[in-house]
């Protein structure tokens, strides 16, 4: 048995704040050092408890330890420092009984062993320390400065120098002067923060900056500063009698300021964060900040913000989500430190049931994507976007960021708040359909067949899917069904539908309640230009898919069509819009989303059909565009290019006359949006400047004669109805820059 081995043991398991383990191995090393008559380990031992039962506001067992290890002591003859250090643990227990004459007795002992062997200074150091604590607690502040003083001269390391300023702060604020314990303690607190495992001398740093904050009249400050003390308490010492005077002071703060604030638990984890988080994750991995973020997502109602005075009966307190894309044996040392944190906060205690074990801590970031998307990278296509379920989706993206510096955690969720329109379009089509089964042909049929049971499992399933699709259409991610109405009553745009499916619940004027939802989801499928019809939600579901197939094969044309466009070889190389996919992909958006489907799969087709031949119908359209801007140079490449018929050029030429005075109708009511787009006419063509009509020409010339056929007819039924679709495609494209209407982006053009 070795007492190195033996103090690294007791050492490990206090800084992991196991203290009845502590404690039932010192008093079983201490039977067995009985046992084997080894009074070494047992005076070793009877100091190591009467400080930890000290600590622990164990007082009467505290004076036992440090009585058997004087009779020890002096029955091994043992004097000088070892006995002054075992009379300085007896005088901390006297003062911390309350014993203040027997303490003061104690060190006038030790003083005199002291001075007697010329003691080295860190036993001076500990002496003045600890005889600063007696006249602290007598209400000897000035004594107490003084000593802490001589203590801080002597000290031999950071740690200790930090104990030492701790303790002078108080005294310094207790004699008023606040300025001193501020800047005494500033580096106490430097020292400690962020320290893993914490220090339990932490505590008392926190608490005398919380009696400087109070002492300015800072009081939610010092609250803050008493709370994160008391965790420090709780976790290192349990609840002492230091617990009880900090819990004390904190409750002068809270009465002065009116009372305790009620903490949402998004609030409660970022305090959390920012008190031990975010300096342990600072001062111990560094080096890995930029793959470490911090925050809380996920499940659990204060991801979402409707907890209340229920939710902290389980999965509810101080913690918080680390999300790293480090190696295992890295994220192994991430959630030890993480472990080692206080598990109370703000008098709340964390309680996890089996279910919630792994909803905070560290998380991978490949375990998060897939718990919630079902991949392990964020989904990068329709056909992958369409396994994902709404409500894990908004696990995913809900909740909040609290440190993420390099912000590749956020891009995460930023990629996943938007899914593919298509997608987006088929879901709703899905609750579209489901509300017209459930609410307007399910249910009546129900009430007429007098099963109450149908109707209600009918009724549940329409109040669902009208809920589901007011988020759709929001577009906001559908809570899990728990929470799904207190999300929809937060809607914007959907007030009416919300009181409509309340009164359902209610049973309410059902009939009238269901049209009323129906009604409230038509209105925003016209504003969105999904659906304007006014018949059954099934109607409405098949124009969503109708609609869903348009976007869905618009986006596979323009996939074709960056890769040509990418592929084009310019004469003066390579333009630098052949690098801005953003810009290319709004433009064709705008464009192609106003086209009807029948023409998408005639150009989707007339692209396979150019790539099979391989040919570039984007270098065609450049090609002929130089008849009119660069016609030296048109003549001699015209050989290259496809023979345009004149049949065809006929029809090209109607068709850019119809469009040149739709842009000119447009021009005319939005001039400032029109100037930052191409100049109208061909005769104002420039061999640096191509116009509307000239591009709109090559483009046509490169359609096939089904795909031209189709456009015209299109061009021609919009002037039927008296449509224009310059209109069309700049409404379009505004809003994909986020302006609400054509007349808001002029407003700002």
């Amino acid at each position: 048995m070795n007492t190195n081995e033996i103090l690294f043991h007791i050492d490990s398991l206090l800084k992991e704040s196991r203290l009845d383990e502590a404690e039932k191995y010192m008093k079983a090393t201490l039977s067995d050092a009985e046992k084997s008559d080894r009074p070494d380990i047992m005076l070793t031992l009877y100091n190591e408890l009467a400080g930890f039962y000290r600590d622990c506001g164990r007082f009467a067992e505290a004076l036992e330890s440090c009585r058997r290890s004087e009779v020890l002591l002096e029955k091994m003859n043992i004097g000088g420092a070892q006995l002054a250090s075992a009379l300085l643990n007896s005088a901390n227990a006297c003062r911390a009984a309350g014993l203040y004459d027997e303490s003061f007795d104690y060190y006038r002992r030790i003083y005199a062993i002291l001075e007697n062997i010329g003691a080295e200074k860190p036993l001076y150091a500990s002496y003045y320390n600890n005889l600063a604590l007696l006249y602290q607690e007598t209400n000897n502040w000035q004594e107490a400065a003084d000593c802490l003083k001589k203590a801080l001269s002597l000290a031999d390391d950071d740690i200790r120098r930090a104990i030492t300023r701790s303790n002078l702060a108080v005294c310094l604020t207790k004699l008023g002067d606040n300025s001193a314990a501020k800047e005494t303690l500033a580096p106490a607190m430097e020292t400690f923060s962020g320290l893993s495992p914490s220090d339990f001398h932490y505590s008392a740093a926190l608490a005398a900056m919380g009696d400087i904050c109070f002492a300015e009249k800072d009081l939610s400050k010092a609250a803050y500063y008493y709370e994160a003390s008391l965790s420090e308490i709780e976790l290192h010492m349990g609840r002492n009698n230091f617990y009880d005077i900090v819990s004390h002071n904190l409750s002068e703060a809270y009465e002065n300021l009116g009372g305790k604030p009620a903490l949402k638990g998004m609030e409660l984890c970022r305090q959390y964060f920012e008190v031990f988080g975010r300096p342990m994750l600072q001062r111990n991995f560094a080096l890995y900040l930029d793959h470490i973020a911090c925050g809380l997502a996920g499940e659990g109602s204060e991801c979402l913000g409707f907890d209340d005075h229920i939710s902290p009966d389980h999965d509810f307190g101080p913690s918080f989500c680390i999300w790293t894309d480090l190696p295992d044996d890295m994220c192994a040392k991430l959630q030890k430190a993480y472990d080692l944190l206080p598990k109370e906060f703000m008098g709340m205690k964390r309680i996890v049931t089996p279910n919630g074990t792994d909803r905070t801590g560290v998380i991978k970031v490949t375990d998060f994507l897939r718990k919630f998307t079902g991949f392990d990278h964020v989904p990068n296509s329709s056909e992958e976007w369409q396994y994902t379920v709404d409500e894990n989706l908004a696990c995913a993206v809900n909740g909040s960021i609290f440190m993420d510096n390099s912000g590749f955690f956020t891009d995460i969720r930023q990629r996943l708040q938007v899914q593919p329109e298509d997608i987006r379009l088929r879901k709703l089509a899905a609750e579209l359909e489901k509300m017209a089964q459930s609410g307007q042909y399910n249910y009546p049929r129900a009430m007429k067949r007098t099963d109450p049971a149908a109707a209600f499992f009918a009724l549940s399933a329409f109040m669902e899917s009208s809920m589901k699709a007011a988020h759709i259409l929001s577009p906001k991610y559908a809570p899990y069904s728990k929470w799904l109405f207190r999300s929809t009553e937060a809607l914007p745009k959907f007030d009416e539908l919300a009181i409509a499916v309340r009164n359902i619940a209610e049973g309410k004027n059902i009939t009238e309640n269901i049209e009323i939802a129906c009604a409230a989801v038509r209105a925003e499928l016209k504003a969105q230009q999904i659906s304007n019809s006014d018949d059954y939600m099934s109607v409405c579901a098949d124009d969503a898919k109708h609609r869903a197939d348009i976007i869905y094969t618009a986006e596979e044309i323009i996939a074709m069509e960056w890769d040509f466009f990418d592929k084009v070889q310019n004469e003066g190389g390579r333009a630098d819009c052949q690098d801005d996919y953003y810009t290319f992909s709004i433009m064709r958006r705008s464009q192609y989303y106003c086209w009807e489907l029948p023409m998408l799969c005639s150009l989707y087709e007339d692209f396979k059909a150019a790539k099979a031949d391989d040919r570039n119908p984007i270098t065609e359209k450049y090609g002929y565009m130089m008849e009119t801007t660069a016609p030296a140079r048109f003549a001699e490449i015209r050989s290259s290019l496809p023979e345009i018929p004149q049949q065809k050029k006929e029809l090209c030429s109607a068709i850019c006359q119809i469009q040149t005075g739709m842009m000119e109708e447009f021009a005319a009511n939005y001039p400032k949006l029109a100037g930052r787009a191409r100049t109208i006419h061909t005769y104002e063509d420039t061999p640096w400047l191509t116009s509307y009509e000239t591009y709109l020409r090559g483009e046509l010339y490169t359609y096939s004669d089904i795909t031209l056929k189709l456009y015209g007819s299109f061009i021609a039924r919009l002037c039927t109805e008296g449509k224009n679709l310059a209109y069309m495609i700049m409404e379009q494209s505004v809003k994909m820059y986020g302006y609400e209407s054509l007349d808001q982006a002029e407003e700002h053009a």
